[in-house]
This record gives structure tokens, sequence and C-alpha cells, in this order.
């Protein structure tokens, strides 16, 4: 699979969502760098990491438990374990024949302190015999064993071009009554394991093919209302949603819901030609893109627009979740008004209770996330919100100042990503409110990477990636699934 070439700064801007507004530039205030965390001081060094898209190196740590109980007890290796492993495993093995042997000293290195209890010989021989074995067809037919699907992501018609769906190998599009349904290709690699000798001391290979999955959602634009604390509505318009849908079958149940909130003075329609950023195959994810209010910002108090001769001179109002006092262009986290917080934070928290009784019940259904000062406040929402959530997926953001550390939410993966080279969320000081989250035990899951358009705090195509990759850590716990 070849990746998409990329694009220089000025042609990413041009081609993904418009061009930005002056506003941002100037005042976004709440958006970091991305570094991995671990419990001791954020800085550099460190061991790397390649994701499976966009191979980047960064330093990745999660806190938790691993595979230990709750009990404290040693969990058993399962075949879903190995499964999810295979892509590891065919590495390791280089596509050449092996036996349990070799496949248990690799097990064990690749689980040292994990928490998983390390198979015998006999069990190990079992979990390969197992996975390895083929599957009856409908038509009484054998087909090849259940694989490990890894996502290499989507592929452009034109490299050079737009990174919107209608530029993807596969796109197709039509109407659904008042919605519009989309299609796309993603692509990837299948991981499969093969018995090639069935005697007592059998031998096994890990094959490795390419592939791709069809994926599709329903897409709507419409004004959302969710009930609040004091019985009153939320209304959030000019929301975007994808619902879930099945080539040959239509739209299906969601088993997760993703509310994503844009960053300063965008909009959700913004996302209306980038469903393939939240496309995840083998899960029924509906994504939820509300609109910020227009509000003025106190910072830009000389920021004035003619409105004519009757309405004079006004102050410039901005989509915006919240309302900033000051600034500082990058230097420091940004003063804000608590009570345009304190509003914000109701109105998500009905929305997330909306999703939560859509899902059917389970607050950990559902996951909040978004970029810049979208991520200040799903981070805010999350870590405020009664219940544990599914997660947060913040990028180019930072958790606000004023946000309580709830420590039952300690366990609740906050996968963060920051771009090197912004100078919106300076490192230098952003890596202080990542510390912070570290220094508390929460789960943290941070990665500071380079966006290769070079657009800095302004994302582009990037984006989509980090959203895909922590959707899957999420949804399937790795960056692999059955296939």
């Amino acid at each position: 699979l070849v990746p998409s070439a990329p694009r220089s700064a000025a042609e990413q801007r041009a081609v993904c969502r418009g061009a930005r507004s002056p506003a941002v530039m100037s005042s976004a205030a709440a958006a970091p760098l991305r570094r991995v965390v671990s419990k001791s001081k954020l800085g550099g060094g460190g061991a790397t990491k390649t994701t499976p898209e966009g191979e980047a190196k960064c330093v990745m740590r999660r806190s938790g438990a691993g595979g230990i109980s709750k009990g404290g007890a040693l969990r058993p290796v399962t075949e879903r374990h190995v499964r999810a492993l295979l892509p590891g495993l065919h590495r390791y093995t280089e596509g050449k024949h092996f036996r349990a042997p070799a496949f248990r000293t690799w097990l064990r290195q690749k689980l040292a302190s994990k928490g998983f209890k390390q198979p015998t010989a006999s069990e190990a021989d079992r979990l390969l015999r197992s996975l390895a074995r083929t599957r009856s067809a409908g038509n009484g037919a054998n087909v090849e064993p259940l694989g490990a699907w890894q996502p290499q992501g989507v592929r452009y018609v034109d490299p050079e071009g737009a990174s919107s769906i209608d530029n993807l190998h596969g796109f197709e599009q039509g109407p659904k009554g008042t919605s519009t349904w989309l299609a796309w290709n993603e692509y990837g690699m299948v991981y499969r394991l093969h018995c090639v000798d069935t005697s007592s001391k059998a031998i096994f290979e890990v094959s490795c093919s390419n592939a791709f999955k069809r994926l599709s959602v329903a897409m709507q634009r419409s004004t959302l209302s969710a009930p609040t604390e004091d019985r009153k509505q939320a209304h959030f318009k000019s929301c975007v949603t994808f619902d879930p849908r099945r080539i040959g079958v239509g739209e299906v149940a969601p088993t997760y819901t993703l509310i994503y909130l844009h960053s300063f003075s965008q909009r959700g329609p913004d996302y209306e030609d980038f469903p393939h950023y939240f496309g995840v195959s083998g899960a029924s994810i509906r994504v939820v893109l509300p609109t910020a209010p227009l509000q003025e910002q106190t910072c830009f108090s000389d920021w004035n627009v003619w409105k004519g001769e009757k309405l004079g001179w006004r102050r410039i109002k901005f989509n915006s979740w919240f309302d900033y006092l000051t600034d500082k262009g990058g230097r420091a986290e940004n003063a804000l008004d608590n009570q345009s917080l304190l509003d914000v934070r109701a109105r998500m928290h009905a929305l997330i209770r909306s999703e939560v009784k859509r899902i059917g019940g389970d607050p950990k259904r559902v996951i909040v996330g978004g970029a810049s000062q979208g991520c200040c406040v799903a981070l805010d929402a999350a870590l405020t919100y009664p219940d544990e959530l599914g997660g947060v997926i913040g990028l180019v953001g930072h958790v606000l100042g004023s946000t309580p550390l709830d420590q039952s939410k300690k366990r609740m993966p906050l996968h963060l990503f920051h771009e090197t080279t912004d100078q919106e969320m300076n490192w230098r000081w952003v890596k202080g409110t990542v510390q912070r989250l570290v220094d508390s035990g929460f789960n943290v899951i941070s990665k500071r990477e380079n966006d290769p358009s070079g657009s800095g705090h302004w994302i582009q195509e990037i984006e989509g990636q980090w959203i895909r990759s922590a959707l899957r850590r999420i949804v399937h716990g790795t960056s692999s699934h059955g296939a």
C-alpha cells in the first residue's frame, strides 16, 4: 500500500475544509503539542513506536493494569489476544515456518509485565491449532481462518488533490430520504495463521495479504435538542451526524457514539466531506458533530464589523465553545469566562446523556473528542460528567486549568495528540497540562507528531489519522481486529 504524497502547506490549507479564519490564527487558545506521557516528567528520550497509519515515530504509554484482573490475578491468554498479535508475530517470524516453542518465546517477550499468564507448551499448541482452523461456509466449503485486520488508511485518487471523500478510492454517494449515504474503501493488511504440518509437532506460518473493506455512513444535517438538568432544552444548530451503515443492508444500530467538537471559529458542517476521518471498520459508530454558538470574544474587544447605517459597528461574533478573556498568542494558557464554560459544560452533559440513552444506557459506549478549543471542552465535559465515559480523543488542545480532575475517572482513556510545530499550543507550557493528568494517575495516552502538511496547529489530513487510531484503541482495544 502506497501512502498518499504529502502536500505543501498552502495546498493543504486550500483543499481541506476551506481557508482558516484569521481569528483562529490569532486567538486559537486551546491546542497543545503531542508528546507521550509516563509516570516520570515529560520531555525527550524514550522508546519509539511505529503507528499503522502514517508510519510516524512517537513515544507512547498507557497507564493502567494491563492484563491484571480486578482481583490482581494474571489473566489467561486467549485466541482473541493472539489473533490481535498476528501482525507482530508475522514480523517476528518474517513470514517463515515456526513451531509452538518459538511462539512461546516470542509471546513471553511480548507479554512481559503485561499481567498475562504465560501459556504452557500444550496450551500454546492448542491456541495455535485453534487459530489456524479453517471455517465452514454456508455452502459447505471451507474458508480461510479468521485473521487480524490491520488498517493502513484510505487511498486518494489524486494524491496531490483534496483530502475530502470525493477524492477517495471507492467513493460512492446517494440520497436516502432526508439523509445522504456515503461509502469509501479502507485499505489494510490481513494476517492469518496457517498450520502447514498437522503432525504432533505442528508447523505454522503467518500469511499477510493486501485487502480493503467497504465503509459507509448516512449523513444528515439537523438541529439536535437534549434536555438539561434544569428541565430546559439544549439546542445544537447546524449539527452533522454520521450514522453507521452497512453496504447491502442499510443503516445499522450504533454500538458507540463519538461526539466531536470543532476548533474555534469552525462549524460542524465543515466535516461533511470528511466522514472517513471517523471511519473505523469492525465497529458501528455514530458520529455527532455539533456547531458552537456564535458569541463575542472579550479578548477581541476592538474587533468590529460594519452592520449598516441602522446597527453601525458591532463586535464580531465567532462560533466558540466559550469566551476567551485574553489572547496570549500561544505563549501560555488563556484566561476564560467561567460562566461561559459552565454553560457549555451543562449543554455538553445534556448531549452526552441523550447519546447514552440512544446507545442503550451504557456511558462507556459514548466517546467525546475535539480539536483545539473543542479538545478543551471535550476534556472538561468528560472529566465533570457524573459517569465514566468510553474515553476522550483530544487533538491540539489541553485540559483547562479550571477543569477539576475527578479521581473516579482515572481509568478512562485520554488520547491526546499534539503537533510538534504548533505555536498556538506551545509544548513548553502544554506539557505541564499533560503532566498534571499524569501526576494525578490518569490513563493518559499522549502522542506528539509532525503534520506532513506543515500546517502546525491547523492540522490537516493527520487529524483523521489520529482520530481513527484512538477510536480503534478504544473500541477494539488494539490497532488490529478480526478480519
